[in-house]
């Protein structure tokens, strides 16, 4: 026989958890058991550190598809679980593949969104395809593979074999996402492979947000650089981006304000470079299944994290942060985060945790301090705003007014210095023309600019963003007013190609007592009318007001004894409103003289203009034949709006209507045409809504008119429904029914002259159908009297207004 030793064989056989507890009891104490055999209180064996044990021990597991954990206590908990089961890797050729079409898909991106700024080329151009690879794929995919490689040598840094991260890219630009980056999903799910500790589990979850921050913070700087500051030929509503703290840190000194205007248009480059640093930031969000969740595990501890209590406080501030994000932006990438978050951070049995495999010693407070730091910086200077991407809804609005003054100081004795800033309220160009005009006096005020005029318009070119311009105005009065100082409008009309607007300035004046309102406001525009403003008094100043015109009266008190704003309203008797037979240059009806008397004798008079007295233009059915008395001697142009106030055009580029035969032109929102000199043949215009219409010669206003749906008549001499100037020896004019109906005519006297007999008249019964009648009418009588004639169309009748009364003073025979 031989003389080696026997083998002893046990008469029994281990089961597994006795082989299990042998193995262990090699490198630990073990103590009490705490789980029903699988979990036991322990200590290292010869007081040697627990963790290094640890490792012995799951070298031994391991081929038996079993893993020990350690967690936190004292005496440490040692517990044994099965282990679980790894997932397959990719292989090299699946990924690549992947890697290869959402490149594609990428392509696509920059593709679309070098497009916005070439309306002419084409998606599959070289050029565009070339520069979209250059300037967006390679960033975007060059960044997301070093992501990746990080976060995987990370892992293997603590043995575990973790893969490549898989990019999700939408090859679809979109206004809310414009980036295409939808995310980078890893290989392995956190709970089916093995963390050895917190600080690994920190590391590795961190390694990816801060990469594509931190990279795409510096293509932002980059494609910032890259990006003009004029822009480019944009042909869509433009996407604009908000930049986030760090961003503005880093590049403030060196562009400045520059900044907010290349935001607006930005190269591929810093497009990619802030989807990159925005798939970042949210990677970092506290939300279950994102790396900032599995961040929290390992600053906090899963002990921590799973504790209900912990789990109900989480809750709360994630609905709090959901309801808080849901009033403050309907940014939708947002609104789904938050949504997310609140139901995962409900039910999070649908997020398992990461196995950590030795919780004994837990995160010493470097590290927590290193990741807490890391996280918190990221998430505050990270910060891409509640709106980080948007539509610039009025990227072609034409002028920016609103830094514009709407109120200065006006004065006799000094000219208004006045300076307009010309700055685009969108994104492109803006270039056009501005006119001027004076609202609210009779007298001679001067308008200088120091542009260039040309039919007295200031024109303008080339007006950006980062090019501003400005005008500077002078205004002052060319000679002494006949009346005292009383507000002026000063309106701005700004002729910007589909942008058409106007701007007004009151011009207001200092010290003295006077209306602050421009114009008499038309209250009631009835048979007996109501006009009110509103009169500033200075302190030391009183009096009382008067009229001298009989066809109005006051309401209210007169006496203005105090300081301060008074309002003063006036009724009409009939006629009121076509009592005089002035007007502005908007062709508003001057009202009355109004005149302050006041108590040391002095007086004061004010003479203003009744906003919404211009004339009426009636047309049937928006559709007017233009008659041919109504053709001038000089080329004229109509200008045609439907909102706004009458003005002419500032272009001189406007269609000419050929007028040797019968001509047609339709007027649609903004529109003007040219008219020549003597027209020939009949013509029609048709309108696309009430609104307005000026007649010009040029840029200087011969009339306007309100254009209103109603009865087509009209009176030659004269207009509908304003004062027709009666000499002594009388007058003819025309009453022209362009209808295809016969109409009444109608006359009404009004008055209270003390005789009757104060007209001689000549007035048909009616007016046939597209014809005309005369009328004829002579004042008669001895007495002063104020006389208006004014002829009125209803729906089915016209009516010719006689209104005599006797000035305020009395009737006199002369």
């Amino acid at each position: 026989m031989s003389n080696t030793d026997p083998l002893v064989l046990d008469h029994v056989a281990w089961d597994l958890s006795e082989l299990i507890e042998h193995i262990l009891t090699r490198h630990f104490n073990l103590g009490d058991e705490v789980i029903g055999g699988i979990a036991w209180q322990v200590r290292s064996r010869d007081g040697g550190d627990e963790s290094e044990s640890l490792l012995h021990v799951n070298r031994s597991l391991e081929s038996l598809g079993w893993v020990a954990m350690l967690d936190e206590g004292d005496p440490p908990i040692l517990s044994v679980a099965p282990r679980p089961i790894e997932q397959l890797l990719l292989p090299n050729w699946q990924l690549l593949s992947i890697w290869s079409m959402m490149s594609v898909f990428l392509t696509f991106v920059g593709s679309a969104w070098l497009l916005q700024f070439d309306a002419d080329a084409g998606a599959f151009e070289p050029e565009i395809l070339r520069q979209a690879v250059l300037y967006f794929t390679l960033p975007v995919v060059l960044t997301m593979a070093l992501a990746s490689e990080i976060r995987r040598r990370a892992a293997a840094r603590f043995g575990i074999n973790i893969g490549h991260l898989v990019p999700i890219v939408f090859p679809i630009l979109s206004p809310i996402w414009p980036f295409g980056i939808a995310g980078l999903l890893s290989q392995r799910r956190s709970d089916l492979f093995l963390v050895p500790n917190r600080r690994a589990l920190g590391i590795i979850e961190l390694a990816t947000p801060l990469t594509l921050f931190l990279s795409g913070t510096v293509l932002t700087v980059i494609g910032l650089a890259l990006t003009p500051n004029e822009p480019p030929e944009i042909s869509a509503l433009p996407i604009a981006f908000q930049n986030n703290p760090l961003l503005t840190i880093l590049v403030m000194d060196w562009l400045g304000a520059d900044l907010w205007i290349r935001l607006q248009w930005l190269h591929p480059t810093a497009l990619a470079g802030i989807g990159l640093s925005v798939v970042g930031w949210a990677s970092l969000l506290p939300i279950p299944g994102f790396p900032g969740d599995r961040m929290l595990h390992a600053i906090i501890g899963p002990a921590e994290m799973t504790d209900s209590k912990r789990q109900t406080s989480l809750f709360i501030l994630m609905l709090g942060v959901m309801v808080l994000v849901f009033v403050e932006t309907e940014y939708w990438p947002w609104l789904l985060i938050a949504a997310i978050g609140t139901m995962r951070r409900f039910s999070t049995e649908n997020t398992p945790p990461p196995i950590i495999v030795d919780e004994s010693k837990g995160l010493s407070d470097v590290s927590r301090k290193q990741l807490v730091a890391a996280m918190l910086i990221v998430l505050i200077a990270g910060f891409p705003g509640m709106y980080p991407t948007y539509q610039i809804a009025d990227w072609d609005a034409g002028l920016d007014t609103s830094n514009w003054a709407t109120e200065l100081q006006l004065t006799t004795d000094e000219p208004i210095e006045l300076t307009l800033d010309l700055t685009p309220a969108g994104v492109i160009p803006v270039s056009g023309w501005l006119q001027f005009r004076i609202e609210g006096s009779t007298d001679d005020w001067r308008i200088e600019s120091d542009c260039q005029l040309e039919r007295e318009v200031c024109r303008f070119d080339g007006v950006t963003q980062a090019s501003p311009s400005e005008v500077n105005l002078t205004i002052s009065q060319a000679t002494n007013g006949q009346y005292d100082l009383n507000p002026l409008r000063l309106t701005i009309f700004i002729d910007v190609e589909g942008r058409e607007a106007e701007h007004a300035i009151i011009l207001m004046p200092i010290g003295i007592t006077a209306p602050i309102d421009p114009l008499w406001l038309l209250i009631e525009e009835t048979e007996t009318p109501r006009i009110c403003l509103s009169i500033d008094v200075v302190s030391s100043d009183s009096g009382v007001l008067a009229l001298s015109n009989p066809f109005w009266e006051f309401e209210g008190e007169t006496n203005l004894s105090s300081s301060g704003t008074h309002d003063v309203c006036l009724r009409g008797h009939e006629g009121a409103l076509r009592s005089s037979t002035f007007f502005d240059s908007f062709n508003r009806v001057m009202g009355p003289v109004l005149s302050f008397e006041r108590d040391n004798g002095s007086d004061s008079n004010w003479w203003m203009a009744v906003n919404g007295s211009e004339a009426i233009l009636t047309i049937s059915d928006l559709d007017w034949e233009y008659p041919l008395w109504f053709a001038a001697t000089e080329t004229v142009t109509f200008a045609y709006a439907d909102d706004g106030t009458a003005s002419c055009p500032s272009t001189d580029v406007i269609v000419e209507m050929n007028t040797s035969g019968e001509w047609v032109w339709t007027f649609a929102e903004r529109s003007a045409i040219r008219i020549p000199a003597g027209v020939a043949a009949h013509g029609r215009l048709y309108f696309a809504a009430e609104g307005w219409l000026a007649i010009c010669l040029e840029t200087q206003m011969l009339g306007s008119y309100r254009v209103l749906e109603g009865v087509d008549v009209m009176t030659r001499p004269g207009r509908i429904g304003q004062a027709i100037t009666v000499p002594p020896f009388g007058i003819v004019f025309s009453i022209v029914n362009r209808e295809d109906r016969n109409l009444p005519i109608s006359v009404e006297w009004t008055g209270d002259s003390p005789e009757a007999d104060v007209w001689e008249v000549t007035i048909p019964d009616e007016v046939g159908a597209d014809s005309e009648v005369d009328v004829t009418i002579l004042a008669v009588g001895e007495l002063a009297l104020e006389r208006v004639v004014w002829v009125t169309v209803g729906e089915d009748i016209v009516t010719v207004h006689l209104a005599a009364r006797c000035p305020v003073d009395g009737c006199e025979a002369s």
